[in-house]
């Protein structure tokens, strides 16, 4: 199957942010900073009803806007980097998302390095 091809935002991830909290918007731009920073040919647009980065049509992540944390799916494969499957840890929720709690610290670093593992599976 072919991946599909998008360009610039959707506009029902534009709807989508401006429907969640002021904490998960302030959030969302910080990804999207991260992200837009960190490669070429990024487009968001809703994929399993959430936004989703897509990298050269494929996708890198998806963030979902909840009501007291930002989640971010999948969680990268950290096998061969035992420095952030560790760092990542406290932030895991189930096998495959990673919480960001809007009344802690935001973990930008963290957040960078893990985007950066997800453009790695993607090369």
């Amino acid at each position: 199957m072919a991946a599909k091809q998008a360009t610039g935002v959707a506009e029902e991830v534009t709807a989508y942010v401006d429907g969640a909290p002021a904490e998960g918007r302030k959030g969302y731009e910080r990804i999207r900073a991260i992200v837009s920073g960190s490669a070429d040919q990024v487009s968001e647009r809703l994929s399993y009803k959430m936004p989703t980065f897509f990298v050269g049509g494929k996708v890198l992540l998806h963030v979902g806007l909840w009501d007291e944390h930002l989640a971010v799916y999948p969680v990268p494969d950290s096998a061969t980097d035992t420095a952030l499957a560790a760092d990542v840890e406290p932030y895991r929720k189930s096998k495959g998302t990673l919480h960001f709690r809007y009344a802690d610290d935001w973990p930008a670093e963290l957040v960078e390095r893990v985007v950066a593992a997800h453009l790695e599976r993607l090369r």
